[in-house]
């Protein structure tokens, strides 16, 4: 399987900083032992980057739902998700390309996973009309 280039040169510079970087250490150990990571800790602080960061906190596998997502909205074959995601029936890959995000969707989307350099001006929420407000 392939990962995408990107993860794959942040992976490598991650690991070059990592104590334990044999073939077949943890990409993501704990850093004195060498062990998995505490499932329990690890969540916690990921749902307390969120809170920190502003953003609603989600569920590690809301990650790879938005990955598989965003693939199939960009018009990624059916196949290549499948392969990313290790699944092994193509039938349980077919929740994806039924989804079609709005363009407001895909604005906040993009927003929020910018680069600092390349963030634009947080994006102004529509308002909604109320009577005797305008038009």
């Amino acid at each position: 399987m392939q990962i995408a280039d990107r993860l794959a040169g942040e992976l490598d510079r991650w690991s070059r900083r990592a104590a334990y970087t044999a073939a077949e250490d943890l990409v993501f150990a704990h850093p004195q032992s060498g062990k998995p990571l505490d499932r329990s800790k690890v969540t916690r602080r990921f749902k307390q980057a969120c809170r920190d960061a502003g953003v609603t906190p989600i569920r590690f596998h809301d990650l790879r739902h938005t990955f598989a997502t965003r693939l199939a909205a960009s018009g990624t074959p059916l196949r290549t998700i499948q392969e990313f995601l290790g699944h092994a029936d193509a039938k349980t890959t077919q929740i994806y390309p039924h989804y079609a995000p709005s363009t407001r969707e895909v604005e906040i989307v993009n927003h929020a996973f910018a680069t600092a350099e390349r963030r634009t001006p947080r994006l102004a929420r529509p308002r909604r009309w109320r009577p005797g407000c305008g038009p």
